[in-house]
């Protein structure tokens, strides 16, 4: 059985991360790249909110028993193979798991002005996944 209250707190502090996120993407693109005040809660920010809906999917996935997955790309796999989330949502989700894995392990590697240009429209992304968790429950 899907623990509600774990899921609740989660997808509470996703929004929180978004908001956040949506906050510090409004910053000039310039400034955005060379402030490392700016660029660094970005990052860490993108990374906790990452982090979210996968611990969200892995809770589904481990109470519904959905599969085994063993990285966390075959989290958001199983999610839209099981009709937890739309298959468009799950191709838009599908690179944040690489992403997840370069903000924690390849920090170093990060191209500011892509994540830049892509915070706002993986927002949109993040809020979906919220909605339809939350409808879930």
């Amino acid at each position: 059985m899907i623990n509600s209250l774990i899921i609740t707190k989660r997808l509470t502090k996703l929004r929180e991360y978004t908001s956040l996120l949506k906050k510090l993407g409004n910053e000039s693109k310039q400034r955005f790249v060379s402030d490392p005040f700016i660029y660094g809660n970005v990052e860490r920010y993108l990374q906790l909110a990452i982090q979210s809906i996968l611990d969200i999917g892995n809770h589904i996935i481990s109470e519904k028993k959905l599969g085994n997955p063993g990285e966390y790309r075959e989290i958001i796999e199983l999610l839209g193979e099981h009709n937890i989330i739309s298959s468009d949502l799950m191709e838009k989700l599908l690179p944040l798991a690489g992403l997840r894995n370069i903000l924690v392990h390849d920090y170093i590697d990060v191209d500011r002005e892509r994540l830049y240009n892509s915070l706002n429209k993986e927002l949109s992304d993040f809020e979906e996944f919220a909605k339809l968790i939350g409808r879930l429950l």
